[in-house]
């Protein structure tokens, strides 16, 4: 809980030191307020029994009450300024997190410890009421308390010392019960937090246009249904269980402070009949005893939340500081140099997704040469772009290892690195913004207009677009823009690849680029391909064997490995599992031209 604590108190130095200031003055306002009210009575009753004029009774009133208001005055307006400084450092915190995620590894996007994590540091940054903005509130009001109750003690210890112990004792009882209730809060939060996500989760696809064809077509909507309000139940029994034990909680804490305020103001009473304590006296300490129960309350409560804040502060911490495998700052520096290929090898590499009982790859070599134009085949799930993204240095592999240039690429900086890859990856996904910074990846102050029109008629992309009404501006993502413009499936995959061609990168990546093509398109991306990768050390997936015939070499991947390698007519020669592929085919085809001959 220090360790959190001195993290937030840092965080906030670092990014809104004004908040300090602001949480310190509070603290020190709070206390102070109700000083001055419980003064305001006991003074007055020494004023009448001491026989003062009216007018030093009015005056002594209208000064507590002025210095009073002018204290709420102060309270109110810094409260304000504070709850938007927390705002914005919640804010700031939420920034974080989407930065974790942009920047980690991309093999930690497919693990579940990862995805777990979070989804936990979501939860609190939610709202003002999660722990990452409450924890300020909660500090301020430890502050405070502490400091009334220091205050107040002052003036109680004369009385008798037991009545302290009693305080103490009695309030430790319920502070106890709700630490217990925030442990049992802590240790089954998983569980919590399982039943959100999936909730979410089903609430975001009713509301995905891809998948509410499938929902309406298969009439998933009442199964849907089913599976949220079951969650839901789930949800509600575990806050049910939680809202118990607060209960437990709250109501040890009416019966201590019962105990407690009782034997106290006994004690108070049986003061002023047999020790004469006098009546002002009586006045002032009446009222610290119900303050000072409600500072030692107030303490133990507010410790009790700064743990809760806490360990919600650890969920967050472990996500922010979840490890990273790559080199991001300290890794080697990629010289770039326009206009220069490079090689890559792969040397022994076997590679297993986290969680998977078996190797998707293994025993890989394979020397891409600089400028060479690489075919990679194979049948539905042989790995091939699995292959590709150990390539693009996405995951590293489990044994083995990858080579730039001779140099295993874990030791370069692997942002340079993805700087070398360029791609049309055979699932894709767009931003909503508009085809111009689509093509371009950044802002529309940084964007090349005629490079951006170029890449789209290599592309074969620029008639669709300049048809639009907005040509370049129109806007793509209707989750986001109601005007926005819905492209068909071939259509976005030329657009993909025109921004494969604007990043112009030295290697060139095309994963099925012609899956959702018209076999006119598919024909005109076949004829530019040079063209396209004119300069660059080219990947070419795909399961169609016939589109292979204009790369260099061919790699066939079957049972996890490559077990054939050559150009498209040396592999035929062969007459192995690439050749009967090629004929299986070809055959139908052949059957389709004689069908329509006839």
């Amino acid at each position: 809980m220090l360790q959190n604590t001195a993290y937030v108190i840092r965080l906030a130095w670092e990014r809104k030191r004004n908040a300090l200031f602001v949480m310190i003055t509070q603290c020190l306002l709070t206390p102070a307020i109700p000083v001055v009210a419980m003064f305001l009575p006991a003074t007055v009753v020494a004023i009448i029994l001491g026989s003062a004029d009216a007018t030093v009774l009015v005056i002594t009133v209208l000064a507590f009450t002025i210095v009073t208001a002018f204290l709420h005055s102060i309270k109110r307006y810094l409260f304000g300024v504070s709850r938007a400084q927390r705002n914005a450092l919640r804010h700031s915190i939420i920034h974080d997190i989407l930065d974790k995620t942009l920047t980690t590894d991309y093999a930690n996007l497919e693990k579940k410890e990862f995805t777990d994590s979070r989804e936990k540091a979501h939860n609190t940054t939610g709202s003002p009421n999660d722990s990452v903005q409450q924890i300020f509130y909660v500090m301020e009001n430890f502050g405070a308390n502490l400091i009334g109750f220091t205050l107040y003690i002052i003036l109680l210890v004369r009385v008798n010392p037991l009545i302290l112990l009693l305080t103490a004792a009695t309030a430790t009882a319920g502070f106890f019960v709700r630490l217990r209730a925030n442990k049992w809060r802590h240790d089954n939060d998983d569980e919590r937090s399982g039943y959100d996500k999936r909730t979410r989760y089903i609430v975001d696809a009713g509301s995905n246009t891809g998948i509410a064809k499938d929902i309406r077509l298969f009439e998933m909507i009442y199964w849907l249904r089913d599976v949220y309000n079951t969650y839901i139940k789930l949800r509600y029994n575990w806050q049910r269980k939680m809202e118990i034990r607060l209960l437990i909680a709250d109501v040890t804490d009416c019966v201590a402070t019962f105990l407690r305020d009782g034997a106290a103001y006994a004690l108070l009473i049986w003061m002023v009949l047999f020790r004469d304590l006098p009546v002002d006296q009586f006045v002032l300490l009446f009222a610290a005893i119900g303050g000072f129960s409600g500072w030692v309350m107030g303490i133990l409560n507010e410790f009790t939340a700064l743990q809760k804040c806490s360990l919600d502060y650890s969920r967050l911490r472990e996500f922010l500081e979840f490890p990273n495998s790559f080199r991001y700052e300290d890794g080697d520096f990629i010289e770039p140099q326009a206009g220069k290929s490079h090689s890559i090898e792969l040397r022994g590499v076997r590679f297993r997704y986290s969680g998977a009982e078996d190797d998707t790859l293994r025993d890989i070599n394979l020397c891409i040469n600089a400028g060479e134009k690489l075919a990679i085949v194979g049948l539905n799930g042989a790995g091939k772009t699995t292959l590709v993204k150990l390539i693009c240095g996405f995951y590293d592999p489990t044994e083995g290892e990858i080579l730039l240039d001779g140099k295993d690429i874990r030791e370069f900086n692997r942002k340079q690195y993805y700087s070398l890859f360029t791609a049309v990856f055979q699932e894709f996904n767009i931003l909503a913004v508009t085809i111009a910074e689509t093509v371009a990846g950044t802002g529309s102050d940084e964007i090349d207009i005629d490079r951006v029109i170029s890449c789209l008629k290599l592309a074969d992309s620029y008639s669709k677009v300049s048809s639009l009404p907005d040509g370049l501006n129109t806007l793509l993502g209707k989750e986001v823009h109601m005007d926005a413009t819905e492209l068909s499936g071939g259509e976005m995959q030329r657009l993909m690849l025109a921004r494969a061609l604007y990043k112009d990168a030295p290697v060139l990546i095309l994963d099925e680029p012609t899956a959702a093509l018209d076999p006119i398109a598919e024909s005109r991306l076949y004829d530019r391909y040079n063209e396209l990768s004119a300069g660059k050390t080219s990947l070419y997936i795909s399961h169609r064997l016939a589109s292979t015939r204009f790369c260099d070499r061919v790699i066939f991947i079957d049972d996890k490995t490559i077990t054939e390698a050559g150009s498209h007519d040396e592999l035929l020669l062969a007459g192995r599992k690439y050749a009967d592929l090629f004929e299986l085919q070809s055959k139908y085809y052949r059957e389709e031209v004689e069908t329509d001959a006839d």
